[in-house]
């Protein structure tokens, strides 16, 4: 099957979109946390989502340009595995929020060469981790959703809740790089 950007459910309008929109940066962005309990459950829908959106994503794209690195920075299947490290660390930070551990962990990640694995082992993994940290979230006591720490790098209190919350908009932010990603790839030929 040939590849282009409308068998990617990416749309003709979105390669415009990329070429003229601005994105505020990970490391930019500011966030208020103290969210109500009951807004768990919209944040774990958000965190599901997320491997359904990166399969239809890369579902016809070869291996090689899904190992492509855009501006010496992390191609597609490097994003994903960053994702299954960061739900790792979820996992772990989860539990120290309920022992009562502050500060969290800061998140330390050893690179790994996602890019020489196969599309569909990487995504494995991400499936393997965000499926253990869905069933963590989902296993949480209302009590235990009260229950705060400090993140290190943000250095403000934070909840189960807004720990998935937090995670959701990381998703989002690499599901745009990975788009980004994608759509100078195979649009660069056109």
């Amino acid at each position: 099957m040939s590849h282009n950007i409308n068998t990617l459910n990416l749309g003709k309008e979105a390669s415009i979109q990329h070429k003229s929109m601005e994105k505020l940066q990970w490391f930019e962005r500011v966030f208020t946390f103290g969210l109500p309990k009951k807004m768990l459950p919209f944040y774990i829908e958000r965190l599901e989502g997320t491997i359904p959106r990166i399969e239809a994503k890369v579902k016809y794209v070869p291996e090689q340009i899904l190992s492509t690195k855009l501006d010496n920075k992390w191609s597609v299947k490097e994003n994903i595995g960053h994702l299954a490290e960061v739900d790792e660390i979820a996992n772990k930070r989860i539990d120290q929020m309920i022992a009562g551990i502050s500060p969290l962990s800061p998140a330390v990640f050893e690179p790994k060469p996602y890019h020489e694995l196969p599309i569909q082992e990487v995504i494995n993994f991400f499936r393997e981790a965000r499926s253990k940290n869905i069933k963590r979230y989902r296993e949480l006591s209302p009590s235990d959703l009260e229950k705060t720490a400090l993140h290190p790098r943000l250095k403000v209190m934070m909840s189960p809740v807004d720990l998935a919350w937090f995670d959701a908009e990381h998703d989002d932010h690499h599901m745009v790089r990975i788009s980004e990603i994608l759509l100078t790839l195979l649009t660069k030929d056109q």
